[in-house]
């Protein structure tokens, strides 16, 4: 009896082996994107500390961009070669460094360098998180979920937990990210358990890397129409992630650190709560353009109405967006993928989401110096929804036009067909 039960039990300890990993996996991407966003409710104190205007505030949110950007492009298959554990500890520890960054800054030049380095750490983290989680869970939908989760959920925690911080303790721009240097450090801890899954093969070119796209023509259509969606939502997130403080502090009236970092996380937020929410069958890209075209129209008539429930209302909707889009954007990647190029996929599909944050966003930071807010949000609610309708029509598209054969690879994902009739 003790031999017939052993391998029942051995099961079951590699299966709390797995889920600890995975659990692990996810805190430490969490923690990582809760970095990106741990800024936001700070601006307004260092524009006023340091003397920078609505401008220079896109100018240090597009350095963690460009930090993003050219980590994919340099480094995006790096965990590929070399395995996803050292590419999570180096995230980790370039998080803690433009965090110690920020809690010394003096000025302008060390907050242009820590968000660069945050960048970095987020570059580093997307594509390697999402695929060491995908390659622990059984079932792409599963993946999605707890990839979209840790993100979505990193992003929020860090704009809420700042404004909360900020109205609560005494020189937030230095006590706010010594709390995170210590949540960092117990992340370092928990990274001590996740278990190296990549399948290292390749060597390493120490080169820049064009993005890369699945074989055939179909299978390019459908993964650039997941991209073109999630680069629509990402404008918004642009938005929110650095011009949305400043206008709820100056067109709405609203001075409460705490509110305006509630009212900004909102976005993230909604978009956690709707893969918890949503039924499976509503997470399409249709619906996805649907809800976010509803936000961006409720948002640019709070601008109007000076109305804060307003702008709350149309965050929901807009956030309700931001994760249909990437999530839908997410399973199309992974049933694309092949086993060899996993993170250089990912790190391709997080290119078209990290590119549709600068366009919008450096757009409106230029728009409303020379026309004012009014018109530069319509120019980019504008921007945001007629790219989505790109997405939307070339997925559409590509639906018409595919079989079955078309994604024959074998895989146990699902494949884009398969998933657009969910």
């Amino acid at each position: 009896m003790i031999m017939a039960g052993y391998p029942t039990d051995l099961t079951a300890q590699r299966h709390a082996h797995r889920m600890l990993a995975v659990g692990a996996i996810a805190f430490v991407y969490t923690v990582v994107m809760v970095g990106g966003t741990l800024t936001i409710p700070l601006y307004v104190l260092w524009a006023s500390q340091f003397g920078f205007g609505p401008l220079t505030t896109v100018v240090v949110f597009i350095a963690y961009v460009v930090g993003v950007v050219g980590t994919l492009l340099v480094a995006g298959s790096l965990s590929d070669v070399i395995g996803r554990r050292p590419v999570l500890a180096l995230s980790l520890a370039l998080t803690a460094l433009s965090n110690l960054g920020f809690a010394l800054a003096d000025g302008l030049t060390v907050l242009l360098i820590s968000r660069v380095l945050s960048g970095v750490a987020t570059g580093l983290i997307t594509a390697t998180a999402t695929s060491a989680i995908a390659e622990l869970v059984r079932g792409p939908r599963t993946a999605a979920v707890l990839s979209t989760a840790a993100n979505m959920g990193g992003l929020s925690l860090g704009v809420v937990a700042s404004g909360v911080l900020t109205r609560c303790v005494t020189a937030p721009t230095h006590t706010v990210f010594r709390c995170y240097l210590a949540t960092c450090a117990v992340a370092g801890v928990s990274w001590l358990v996740i278990p190296e899954t990549a399948d290292r093969t390749a060597c390493r070119q120490p080169r820049i890397r064009r993005p890369v796209f699945p074989n055939g023509a179909s299978r390019v259509r459908s993964f650039v129409a997941g991209g073109v969606l999630v680069a629509a939502s990402a404008g918004v997130n642009g938005f929110f992630s650095s011009l949305a403080p400043s206008f709820l502090r100056d067109d709405l009236g609203v001075s409460n650190f705490a509110v305006i970092g509630v009212g900004v996380g909102a976005l993230f937020i909604s978009a956690l709560l709707a893969q918890i929410v949503m039924p499976a069958a509503l997470l399409r890209r249709d619906i996805g353009t649907a809800l976010l075209t509803a936000g961006m129209i409720v948002i640019e008539a709070t601008l109007w109405t000076h109305s804060a429930p307003l702008f709350i209302v149309g965050t929901v909707f807009a956030g309700a967006a931001v994760e249909t889009l990437f999530r839908h954007g997410l399973r199309v990647t992974d049933a694309l993928c092949d086993p060899g190029n996993r993170a250089e996929l990912n790190a391709t599909y997080f290119l078209f989401l990290y590119a549709g944050l600068v366009v919008p966003v450096l757009l409106l930071g230029f728009a409303d110096q020379a026309v004012g807010t009014r018109v530069s949000s319509t120019m980019l609610a504008a921007l945001v929804v007629s790219t989505a309708l790109v997405g939307l029509s070339l997925g559409r598209r590509t639906e018409s036009t595919s079989t079955p054969d078309t994604f024959s690879r074998p895989s146990t994902h699902l494949t884009p067909v398969e998933e657009n009739h969910e």
